[in-house]
C-alpha cells in the first residue's frame, strides 16, 4: 500500500490559475513578504488532517482493499496587510482569485494520486499570516482527498 500525498500536492502545484502562483510542499515560503502574490501553498501548520481509512473488502495482507481519505489545507495569500491597501481595497480581487482557485479544484481531472478531490471548506477569510508571522489578506482552503488503495 503506497499513499500518494506528495504526488497529490505536486500535481495541485502544477495546475494553472491565472494570476495565482501555486506552490508545492517543497516550495513553502519561510516568508512571503516581497514575493509574487496572490499565492497558494500547503499550510505547514496542519497541512494534513482528518485522516480516515475504510476497509472496502475483507482479505488478508496485501489483498486488502482500502479507501483512504484526508484533508489537505492550503493557505491563500492575496497581498500583505499594511502596504497601503485596506482589506476592502483588495477584497473583491481576493474573492475572485480564491474562487478561481476553487473552480480549478472542482473541475480538474489532472490531480494525480487522488481518486476524488472535493473542496471541503474555506475558512479564516480575512487577515492570515505567512510562516514568518507577516499578515496578509487571505484565507485557508481545505481540500478533501480520496485515495483508493487496492
Amino acid at each position: 500500500m503506497t499513499l500518494s500525498v506528495v504526488t497529490v500536492a505536486d500535481s495541485i502545484s502544477k495546475l494553472t490559475v491565472t494570476g495565482v502562483t501555486i506552490k508545492d510542499i517543497n516550495e513553502i515560503p519561510e516568508s512571503a513578504s516581497g514575493m509574487d502574490c496572490p499565492m497558494v501553498y500547503p499550510n505547514p501548520d496542519g497541512f494534513m488532517s482528518n485522516f480516515d481509512v475504510e476497509r472496502m473488502a475483507m482479505a488478508s495482507g496485501t489483498s486488502n482493499v482500502w479507501n483512504v481519505s484526508y484533508t489537505l489545507t492550503y493557505r491563500f495569500l492575496h497581498s500583505e496587510v499594511g502596504l497601503g491597501l485596506g482589506l476592502f481595497d483588495v477584497y473583491d480581487d481576493m474573492v475572485d482569485k480564491v474562487m478561481d482557485f476553487v473552480d480549478k479544484m472542482l473541475v480538474s481531472d489532472a490531480v494525480t494520486g487522488a481518486v476524488d478531490l472535493e473542496v471541503q471548506d474555506i475558512s479564516t477569510f480575512g487577515p492570515v499570516s505567512d510562516p514568518s508571522g507577516t499578515m496578509f489578506h487571505g484565507c485557508d482552503i481545505m481540500l478533501r482527498i480520496l485515495e483508493f488503495e487496492p
